[in-house]
């Protein structure tokens, strides 16, 4: 699995307009080849500040989607920042939830 991990920091006249862009390539992004999942938060302390995260099942499913339109689009809201945004994408091995915790705290 490969995630993606895309921090914004955007300026406040610029936000409403990264938003919209944000919520109308979402659906579609989820409907790609190979997308699990494709999500975008906000940071609590400084709204300013976003992260968009996806999931992608192979790294041909990720470089799909790094040459489709939907991810134009992204790439151009990216261009209208001040900062280049933090960009890393994760090979991910192996995963692990609950049962971390439980196994730790035993």
């Amino acid at each position: 699995m490969i995630e993606t991990l895309i921090k914004m920091t955007v300026p406040a006249e610029k936000r409403k307009e990264v938003l919209q862009t944000i919520k109308a390539i979402l659906g579609p992004i989820r409907l790609e080849r190979g997308c699990i999942s494709c999500n975008c938060y906000v940071d609590v302390e400084d709204e300013r500040v976003f992260l968009f995260e996806e999931e992608w099942k192979t790294s041909e499913d990720l470089e799909s989607h790094l040459r489709s339109d939907h991810f134009g689009v992204l790439n151009g809201a990216m261009m209208l920042l001040r900062a280049k945004p933090d960009i890393r994408f994760n090979t991910i091995a192996s995963t692990t939830g609950l049962e971390a915790i439980k196994a730790a705290r035993a």
